[in-house]
């Protein structure tokens, strides 16, 4: 849990630099990180919500 969570705050993170300009990459590897990123937070939130069920 730990660890998908953690790939899910870089790759925000990464997305957010990237948006202010601090570090520039080709198209491809832009939208390669942006949809890695929903992935990630997708992963995340069904491990949060798999969590949830199973303390009720």
């Amino acid at each position: 849990m730990t660890l998908k969570i953690m790939k899910t705050l870089l790759s925000i993170i990464m997305v957010i630099m990237y948006y202010l300009g601090f570090w520039t990459e080709s198209f491809t590897i832009k939208i390669v990180i942006f949809f890695l990123m929903l992935i990630f937070i997708f992963e995340a939130g069904m491990e949060s919500g798999k969590k949830q069920n199973n303390s009720m």
